[in-house]
């Protein structure tokens, strides 16, 4: 996604900052992370009380990140899986994402084949993201999301479930 967004924004005028903090900032810091987690044989929360104990709030920040962030990849998973089942449902017939014979197009509905006559017309794969997945026309905006939609949130649900017995007993009961 973060292509697409320097795209739509500007193109390398994103992508030259990111590189550069990326080599210089980001690889560094986590090597060095790495390193130090791995000398001291311990996880961020204590390797940090450890080193410099006014600096423990350094190992709550890592974990709060990667909380956020997990909750943000295991949610594009489970898009994901939402995806496999949708096409595991419909293994005999047409992909749904791929017409505009739904209940969830608009009139607007393109079919990539056919000629772009109007220029706000939208792909059928636009359509069933936004409008089946996300269910985006039920929402009023970030003040009413809409409801929850169960299919979607036991699709998260399995990610997280997933998850959490990958991390069950650690690294070393895998190999």
């Amino acid at each position: 996604r973060f292509p697409y967004i320097c795209y739509q924004n500007g193109g390398g005028a994103f992508l030259i900052p990111y590189c550069v903090m990326l080599l210089f900032g980001g690889l560094p810091l986590f090597f060095m992370e790495l390193a130090l987690g791995q000398y001291h044989r311990c996880g961020c929360l204590t390797l940090w009380k450890r080193i410099c104990p006014a600096l423990k709030g350094v190992g709550y920040a890592i974990c709060m990140i990667d909380i956020y962030m997990g909750m943000y990849y295991n949610t594009i998973i489970g898009w994901a899986v939402y995806y496999l089942v949708a096409s595991l449902a419909s293994i005999n017939s047409v992909l749904p994402w791929t017409s505009c014979n739904n209940e969830w197009n608009t009139p607007l509905c393109t079919p990539v084949t056919a000629p772009q006559i109007n220029p706000n017309s939208s792909t059928p794969a636009k359509e069933f993201f936004e409008r089946n997945v996300l269910e985006q026309h039920r929402s009023n905006g970030l003040d009413y999301m809409g409801p929850i939609k169960p299919s979607l949130a036991l699709c998260v649900f399995g990610v997280f479930v997933l998850v959490y017995f990958s991390l069950w007993k650690g690294v070393r009961s895998a190999g």
